[in-house]
């Protein structure tokens, strides 16, 4: 409980002032790591996380003993594989759950339906597809705020990427590949969705 209270009063100097390092410093739980448990107890069997980033998520679900893989189009310090993640070189039904944490908005919009097909077909029948997804205005002030951002320093934000979606566009960007919704809730004080959808 404790924990909470002091995340809560520190939440503006954990999205906006502090880097990662800093807040663990401090005692505070990272966002990156509110994240990462959110998406964790969403999860199961063999995992492709597109647009892993530093592959926080598989480094976390292999240390727990399960199978997985980190891919992304930048070659990050962490990543398994870099890929196109609108060709994924893996076979069709080849894993249980795919996530995309914090990358939908990260793929130029013109690519998404092609990456999400990917996404369906790499799945298992009924297999899952979970995504976080920041909204679009807070995404801008957290991009724009923090010194540290990757994505303004040192990487760039491509033509067609996006600083964060609406609930809407997630929704439909995922029907129109062929996913069913399952479920929606917010974590971050609600400022940051978790999405899940089954493969139809």
């Amino acid at each position: 409980m404790m924990q909470e209270i002091r995340d809560f009063l520190g939440f503006p100097l954990r999205a906006f002032l502090l880097t990662e390092k800093w807040q663990r410093k401090l005692g505070l739980t990272t966002l990156a790591d509110e994240r990462l448990r959110a998406v964790t107890s969403r999860i199961e069997g063999r995992v492709l996380d597109i647009g892993c980033g530093a592959n926080r998520l598989i480094r976390a679900w292999r240390a727990a003993g399960r199978e997985g893989i980190g891919v992304d189009i930048f070659n990050f310090d962490g990543v398994d594989r870099v890929v196109d993640t609108a060709a994924l070189p893996f076979r069709d039904g080849e894993f249980d759950t795919v996530v995309m944490m914090a990358s939908l908005n990260h793929i130029p919009a013109g690519s998404r339906p092609k990456v999400l097909a990917e996404a369906r077909r790499v799945l298992k029948p009924g297999g899952k597809l979970v995504a976080t997804m920041i909204d679009p205005v807070v995404g801008w002030f957290c991009h724009k705020l923090t010194w540290w951002d990757y994505d303004q320093n040192e990487r760039g934000m491509a033509e067609g990427e996006a600083y964060g979606l609406t609930r809407k566009d997630v929704l439909a960007a995922a029907a129109g590949a062929g996913f069913a919704p399952e479920s929606v809730t917010g974590f971050v004080y609600g400022l940051n969705k978790l999405f899940v959808f089954r493969k139809k």
